[in-house]
């Protein structure tokens, strides 16, 4: 099993924070959707910067592995 580093978790556990915290807004607080737009966008940044940092990691260790052989 692969371990996650600590960043690239605080960084999907703070990308799922802000979609809680718009779906908070939006649906349950019966908030307008421009003014918690940002918390959508913010969430939607951390995660896809989560994925591109998990993708790149894993890269680099599929490198590694070809050049060993």
């Amino acid at each position: 099993m692969k371990k996650i580093k600590l960043v690239d978790a605080i960084i999907l556990f703070v990308g799922l924070g802000f979609i809680v915290m718009f779906v908070d807004q939006v649906i349950y607080k019966k908030g307008r959707f421009s003014d918690s737009y940002f918390f959508l966008m913010f969430g939607i940044g951390a995660i896809l910067t989560f994925l591109y940092r998990r993708g790149n990691q894993i890269l680099k260790e599929n490198d590694q592995k070809g050049k060993k052989k």
